[in-house]
């Protein structure tokens, strides 16, 4: 029995091996991402990062299954520079599965905005307090070479709002 387990563990060994690199590496991509996207100053920043990190044929799918192209997608981006700015976001890794091609991921978007209450929807009237949204996707990721690309990000759940809390 024992020796039957050896041989189990070490036949899984390569595959948690390879699955742990996959997540390494695509976490690191994704604080990437998520620092970049705190700097965007121009849609030329936008349209050079999108060139180097995603494939030319990605895709939004929306919570409610509506598919957008890029260039869709990019005309929200470019509003979003005007938007209030964050005070941090992140997106740590909940579930990685490999793929032949690459790999399947479930992803928290974590933001955190600091706003002016101005219409007393969090408490008093022009109090100051801290959005923290959370939105689910599932993203899709290819190797391309050496390289991982993201190919698709399709949100699969609510954004959920924490007001005040961390």
């Amino acid at each position: 029995m024992t020796a039957a387990l050896l041989v189990a563990f070490g036949l899984l060994t390569p595959q948690s091996d390879a699955v742990f690199a996959a997540q390494t590496e695509l976490q690191g991509l994704y604080d990437e991402i998520s620092a970049a996207s705190q700097q965007f100053a121009t849609a030329d920043d936008i349209d050079q990062f999108h060139s180097v990190f995603y494939t030319p044929d990605w895709v939004f799918v929306d919570g409610s299954g509506q598919k957008e192209t890029w260039q869709q997608a990019r005309v929200r981006a470019i509003q979003a520079l005007t938007a209030p700015p964050m005070d941090s976001m992140g997106q740590p890794i909940q579930k990685l599965t490999l793929l032949p091609d690459g790999a399947t991921v479930t992803v928290n978007v974590v933001t955190v905005r600091t706003v002016v209450d101005a219409e007393g929807r969090y408490g008093r009237a022009g109090g100051t307090h801290t959005l923290t949204e959370t939105t689910p996707f599932r993203d899709r990721w290819v190797r391309s070479g050496d390289k991982w690309m993201l190919k698709s990000r399709e949100q699969i759940g609510k954004p959920i709002v924490a007001v005040d809390k961390s």
